[in-house]
């Protein structure tokens, strides 16, 4: 019997991703959005915050105009569609940046 050719090891490649900072999450948003910050990161986060609260404000701002405009009223709409909000606010610290998670959308609702 020949002897078995031996396989060539290959060498473990490196994990070359770089480690993403922990997600934390803030349970009230709002509270954070009107709380007076102390520290920088403090800061940065109620203005991320602010801005995450002031897009969701738009897109529903938008969504309703675009509804009011195809003829829907407003109790009309209140009864078609729901507004789903996270339950908690997430956020990562990157390097002195604060990069959120706020994900709300417009759903109909179901019958």
């Amino acid at each position: 019997m020949a002897p078995r050719k031996q396989k060539p090891t290959t060498a473990a490649i490196p994990d070359t991703a770089p480690e993403q900072p922990a997600i934390r999450y803030l349970a009230d948003p709002v509270t954070v959005a009107h709380a007076t910050p102390k520290t920088r990161d403090e800061i940065a986060i109620r203005d991320a915050v602010r801005k995450a609260l002031a897009d969701t404000e738009a897109r529903v701002a938008e969504f309703v105009a675009g509804q009011t405009a195809e003829g829907f009223s407003l109790a009309e709409i209140d009864q078609l569609y729901v507004l789903e909000l996270p339950l908690m606010f997430g956020y990562r610290a990157e390097g002195g940046r604060i990069r959120v998670s706020y994900d709300s959308r417009i759903v109909e609702r179901s019958a």
